[in-house]
């Protein structure tokens, strides 16, 4: 691709394959032009100076870049967003919002590699951050047994571990997933829920089966919980059992005691790998100095075998507000803290 002035703008015009091309990389109203352009923005610019470094106009399915005389990096940097962006709408047919905003956080920094960026994938699921990359290698890590992912709400952890325990599960690699989670939330209890006791804890998790489903279709699901190659249940479960050839996440860790995370991290059988999930910033114990997530971290960070990772609010991958509200609360707690 050649670059030429114009104006005193350094111009590169980007021309796609074909109008559907096009259509889905520009996105719905050009929505997804405005995010790559808000990649761009530059809030130390003078008064009277464009705010943004650089500026794209779309016309048909042609894409006309403009950044500022010394831009040129900028400008590749776009055209590895766009080419990562149309190799995705080759192989899938469309382009969702998450996945520009993927394609702009790893094309920052010089490309190293030949070819398109290829944007990481697990289980259909397009990676949105470095640190949810460096999850994913963990979960497939043969040589790490327990792995921790903590950090705000909205980041992945959760789904992403359901994920990788299904391509392992897939993969032959385990014989079974066990999924357990504290029956606590909110301050609710569950004696004052109707129902037995399948019909109390199912609410608490409804979530879990969702990131089943977005995995597996409903009638291999229901297949594999049959045969008991998946299993979810509240932690008091897990009382007194080897979980032995499992792959094992440990949700909402953050509501378990001292206790109960020495119990469960004690259940680790032979073949087995744990996956420990939670949020230290949501902890619904009466006694929130009860919890055992931080302190399990505390004593398990320079253990062999054990890998943590700590999510922070650019990670976030819900709707893009998400961020700014736990930001916002996070504030708070430290301004009343």
């Amino acid at each position: 691709m050649t670059n030429f002035q114009k104006d005193g703008d350094l111009v590169r015009i980007i021309a796609l394959s074909d109008s559907g091309v096009a259509q889905a990389i520009f996105g719905p109203l050009h929505r997804h032009l405005a995010h790559i352009q808000e990649a761009f923005r530059d809030p130390g610019a003078p008064r009277g100076t464009p705010a943004y470094r650089v500026t794209l106009d779309a016309q048909g399915d042609q894409l006309t870049v403009r950044a500022r005389p010394d831009g040129g990096a900028d400008l590749e940097r776009v055209q590895r967003i766009i080419d990562a962006l149309t190799e995705l709408t080759r192989r899938k047919g469309r382009v969702r919002e998450g996945e520009v905003l993927a394609a702009i956080s790893f094309s920052e920094g010089p490309s190293d590699k030949p070819g398109p960026m290829t944007l990481p994938q697990l289980g259909g699921l397009t990676l949105r951050t470095p640190r949810q990359v460096h999850y994913v290698e963990a979960l497939r890590d043969e040589a790490l047994d327990l792995i921790f992912g903590v950090g705000p709400a909205g980041t992945g952890k959760t789904f992403l571990a359901v994920a990788a325990a299904v391509e392992a599960l897939k993969q032959e690699r385990f014989d079974r997933i066990i999924v357990t989670r504290p029956a606590v939330e909110a301050g609710e209890k569950l004696g004052y829920l109707p129902g037995d006791l399948a019909e109390k804890v199912d609410p608490y998790l409804a979530p879990i089966w969702d990131a089943f489903r977005s995995q597996i279709n409903e009638n291999d699901l229901k297949a594999r919980r049959e045969r008991r190659q998946i299993e979810v249940a509240p932690l008091a479960f897990m009382r007194g059992r080897t979980l032995a050839n499992a792959f094992v996440i440990v949700d909402e860790a953050q509501n378990a005691t001292v206790l109960q995370m020495k119990m469960v991290l004690t259940r680790l059988g032979e073949g087995s790998r744990m996956v420990v999930t939670g949020d230290p910033s949501q902890i619904d114990l009466l006694r929130p100095d009860q919890s055992g997530l931080a302190h399990a971290i505390s004593i398990l960070e320079n253990v062999p075998g054990v890998e943590i990772i700590r999510f922070a609010t650019q990670d976030v991958v819900r709707h893009r507000l998400v961020a700014h509200i736990v930001e916002a609360y996070h504030r708070d707690e430290v301004g009343h803290g």
